[in-house]
């Protein structure tokens, strides 16, 4: 089943070049997402205070995880929010 481009704020491909060999697709896709995530939340007339300090956050619970997101399940935000609770 071949997944459709949806243009929406925030998507990934929009940041991406088309026809590009990704070196390490992985990581810059989740990079690309997280830049996507970033403009959408500038293009709400979010402050770049805000939305930095959001980025941070979702940066803190990847290195939590050390997983990608699509890799995840709900019992890793349980994990993270037992550990920041304990700390």
């Amino acid at each position: 089943m071949a997944r459709q481009k949806v243009d929406i704020d925030g998507a990934a491909h929009l940041v991406l070049a088309d026809g590009v060999m990704l070196l390490h697709p992985a990581e810059t896709v989740l990079e690309a997402m997280l830049t996507g995530r970033f403009r959408q939340q500038r293009s709400r007339m979010l402050s770049v205070g805000t939305a930095t300090a959001r980025l941070h956050l979702v940066r803190r619970f990847i290195a939590f995880t050390g997983t990608f997101p699509w890799q995840r399940d709900p019992s890793d935000v349980e994990d993270w929010a037992s550990a920041l609770l304990s700390e």
